[in-house]
């Protein structure tokens, strides 16, 4: 049965806590800390996360010890952090952290113009998604819109050594910024953004399509915020699909960076056949300190702040490495589906992959699009004063034992993606090949506007929006 998570655990770029076992904290035999930083009378900074990354890290062999590495003699925390993960060559993923990743999808709480773009060729930006309820939705703006200036930059080249990322930059992080649109019928739009907090709505689009009695269910999801924030509008959602008789479902995680395991998880009980209830969704695996409970003093002394005062990190780690190691499938709901289809890309990671690999063994699911990031591993971040550190710790496989795809997941059906089409469209390369493979004619969905040529589609290099920031999945408390 599904376990009740109470703390969030982040997959994908993230993956925060899972479970609590109350234990009685033991001595550790392995690399202890200092007392003291020189006559300060405390540890530092660059200490305490120097320890327990070695502590919890899932590839905590390949880190030296303290007396070789030296975490004070760094400049910097950040530094230092970034040169302790450049031991493992798989690790693209560990990161520190000032709070922005878990307000954004612990809390729901975003404070940014709401758009990102993309380059649909070398010379060209359109918008990719718009968040509802964000500055640039209350705009007006459509993804598919061609994006003709920012501050009066007009000059975007995806190849000018940063210039035009310096531009997007100050015109998307400044207070408020200029932009100018194309819009599809070719009429154009000008507004000035301001940047303010709005609440996380990862339900960009959702439709029930019936194409000459081909019923399919289609969902645009772009973040695995906390179930609480979005159980209510996935029923909602899933319940009018079911009760309008569609049994193919497509599920859009193209620029689905991950978050929070629960809500993968969630999303998966909803979707697997009923008859797959009490087998195994997937197992997750820790280094051999956390399997034994074996940690430094200061992890042994560490509560579990800011959000689980009165237990120990110790106890929550340990109890995920045993009680919670395998998680199974739990129906939730009476809908059962013949086909589900996810669009995918490389901007697919972590809790997205989770989803998508945990199912393909239960039943009958593709992925439709490019190879995905891949991040089978997650996170359960731990704060330090100003810092939240999400330092890889799991690692998740399937039913069959299936996890090792850090090169990515490949799809079952390869197809570009296109971002000048508005969601919906049936121009739209992604959604008109999973249509078409789940029995819709090519000649009901019409004929395809001509892609031009020269495409690259790739987003831009700096990332500005807080929700999307994030990169893998987090685990969530069970107690």
């Amino acid at each position: 049965m599904q376990r009740n998570r109470h703390f969030k655990t982040l997959l994908g770029g993230l993956l925060i806590l899972s479970a609590l076992f109350s234990c009685k904290k033991k001595e550790s035999s392995i690399d202890t800390p200092p007392p003291t930083n020189g006559n300060s009378g405390a540890v530092t900074t660059n200490d305490s996360i120097f320890f327990v990354t070695k502590d919890i890290y899932l590839w905590t062999n390949v880190l030296p010890d303290s007396a070789t590495f030296k975490p004070n003699s760094f400049s910097s925390t950040r530094k230092m952090f970034d040169s302790l993960i450049t031991y493992e060559s798989l690790d693209r993923y560990s990161f520190l952290d000032d709070g922005t990743t878990s307000r954004a999808l612990q809390e729901g709480i975003v404070g940014d113009k709401g758009f990102e773009v993309g380059y649909q060729t070398d010379t060209t930006l359109f918008v990719v998604y718009v968040y509802p309820g964000s500055p640039a939705d209350k705009a007006g703006i459509k993804r598919g819109w061609q994006l003709l200036s920012a501050n009066g930059f007009t000059k975007f080249n995806y190849y000018d050594n940063g210039a035009t990322d310096d531009a997007l930059n100050e015109a998307f992080s400044t207070g408020s910024g200029n932009f100018q649109f194309k819009k599809p019928d070719g009429t154009t739009q000008q507004n000035t953004i301001a940047s303010t907090t709005y609440q996380l709505n990862p339900i960009l689009y959702s439709k029930l399509f019936d194409l000459s009695g081909v019923k399919v269910g289609y969902l645009v999801f772009n973040n695995f915020v906390a179930l609480a924030d979005v159980q209510t509008k996935l029923d909602s959602i899933f319940n009018a699909f079911a009760a309008a008789g569609a049994k193919k479902l497509i599920i859009d995680l193209r620029y689905n960076g991950g978050g929070l395991v629960e809500t993968s998880e969630y999303i998966a009980n909803r979707l697997v056949p009923a008859a797959k209830s009490n087998t195994v969704m997937y197992t997750q695996s820790f280094n051999d300190n956390v399997n034994n409970k074996k940690f430094s003093r200061i992890f042994q002394n560490m509560k579990a702040l800011p959000y689980y005062p009165t237990y120990n990190w110790t106890d929550i780690f340990y109890s995920e490495a045993t009680t919670y190691k395998t998680a199974k499938f739990s129906k939730i709901g009476s809908w059962e589906l013949d086909q589900v289809n996810f669009l995918v890309s490389h901007s697919t990671v972590s809790a997205s992959e989770l989803l998508c690999n945990n199912l393909k063994p239960a039943m009958n699911i593709k992925l439709v699009g490019t190879t995905t990031y891949g991040k089978p591993v997650g996170f359960i971040n731990i704060t330090f004063g100003s810092y939240d550190v999400y330092a890889v710790c799991f690692q998740t496989k399937n039913s069959l034992g299936q996890g090792d795809y850090f090169t990515g997941l490949k799809p079952d059906i390869t197809v570009g993606d296109d971002f000048s089409n508005d969601w919906g469209s049936f121009n739209d390369p992604l959604l008109k090949q999973s249509l078409i493979d789940m029995g819709v004619q090519a000649s009901v969905l019409g004929r395809s506007a001509r892609i031009a040529s020269g495409r690259i589609l790739a987003t831009t290099t700096a990332n500005r929006l807080q929700a999307t920031k994030f990169k893998g999945m987090i685990q969530s408390f069970k107690r």
